[in-house]
C-alpha cells in the first residue's frame, strides 16, 4: 500500500504538467517545476536521512519547493501567489512519492 501510495504521489506532478503541456497555451513550465522538484526531494531526502525521516522530508520539501519556484520564476512566470502555489504543490507531492518510495535505513 505504501509503495502504490508513494508512487501516485511521484507521479501526481508529471500528470498536472502532462495536462498543462497539452492545454492550448502548451505551458511546460510545470514539467520543468515537476523535474526539478522530484529530483531535489530524492537527492536531498537520500541525504538528509541519516538525520532522520522528519528533517529529510522538511528539508527535502522546503528545498523542492524553492527548486521549483526558482524554475517557474526564471521560465516566465509572474504572478507570485500561482507561482508559490503550484510549487508548493508540486514539491508537497514530489516530497511524499519520494520519501514513501525510499528504502528504509539498516
Amino acid at each position: 500500500m505504501k509503495r502504490i501510495l508513494g508512487s501516485l504521489c511521484a507521479v501526481a506532478p508529471f500528470i498536472a504538467a502532462t495536462i498543462a503541456a497539452l492545454s492550448v497555451r502548451h505551458d511546460l513550465r510545470i514539467l520543468w517545476m515537476a523535474v526539478v522538484a522530484t529530483l531535489l526531494a530524492w537527492i536531498v531526502s537520500a541525504t538528509a536521512r541519516s538525520r532522520g525521516m522528519g528533517v529529510a522530508g522538511a528539508t527535502a520539501f522546503a528545498s523542492a519547493s524553492a527548486g521549483a519556484i526558482g524554475v517557474a520564476v526564471a521560465a516566465g512566470a509572474r504572478d507570485a501567489f500561482g507561482v508559490i502555489a503550484v510549487g508548493v504543490v508540486v514539491s508537497a507531492f514530489a516530497t511524499v512519492g519520494a520519501i514513501l518510495l525510499a528504502r528504509p535505513n539498516r
